[in-house]
């Protein structure tokens, strides 16, 4: 399985914890949760940005959430 679906999936199921839909999650939650660095998330987090899967909700990726498209779509290969 691709790193983008590794960290899709663990935004997706991070957002999934949550009451509100579509939660803010930060880079350092995702990445203390798959055991990586930080800024080693930030190529994977903009290539799902540049799917249109997720958004930033500000300019260095410190935190994004789901785009409508990213909550339904399905990233299992």
């Amino acid at each position: 399985m691709s790193i983008e679906n590794v960290v899709f999936r663990k935004i997706k199921e991070i957002s999934a914890r949550e009451i509100q839909p579509r939660p803010t999650v930060t880079a350092y939650q995702i990445a203390s949760e798959l055991a990586v660095s930080s800024d080693s998330l930030l190529p994977t987090l903009a290539e799902l940005k540049q799917l249109r899967l997720v958004s930033f909700c500000d300019g260095k990726g410190a935190s994004i959430k789901l785009t409508l498209l990213g909550t339904v779509v399905k990233r299992d290969k």
